[in-house]
């Protein structure tokens, strides 16, 4: 084929080993943080080890706030997440008149500003 390039001999099929399924499974295995294990379930009115303090009963309620405040944090109408709390990045967007949502201002009011998973964007911690 009149080809320069030097060519790397492959071993033939038959010698080729498959990758291991526990080391791919271990590779891309991901657990989102408070997500339930195999095996485990969660009881009734049991306390989740987060430093909120909230029961499982409020956790429908706790999804929807953090969806919401995820979808804020990923609107890009209201500026840069990284770098500023959800609180300084809310009232920096309404100081530019851009809107912000007042939901999202209840729900870090009413969760408070201690933990870092009500305080702080989307991508704190992993940028």
């Amino acid at each position: 084929l009149g080809d320069s390039r030097a060519r790397v001999a492959m071993p033939p099929r038959s010698a080729r080993r498959p990758p291991s399924a526990t080391t791919i499974d271990a590779l891309f295995r991901s657990t989102k943080p408070g997500a339930a294990r195999p095996g485990k379930t969660k009881g009734a009115n049991v306390a989740i080890e987060d430093d909120d303090a909230e029961t499982i009963d409020d956790d429908d309620a706790v999804e929807r706030d953090a969806r919401e405040l995820k979808t804020f944090d990923l609107t890009s109408k209201f500026g840069p997440c990284c770098g500023l709390t959800r609180i300084e990045r809310w009232d920096r967007a309404r100081a530019l008149g851009l809107d912000p949502p007042k939901r999202v201002l209840e729900i870090l009011h009413r969760r408070g500003e201690a933990s870092a998973r009500w305080r702080e964007c989307v991508w704190h911690g992993r940028v």
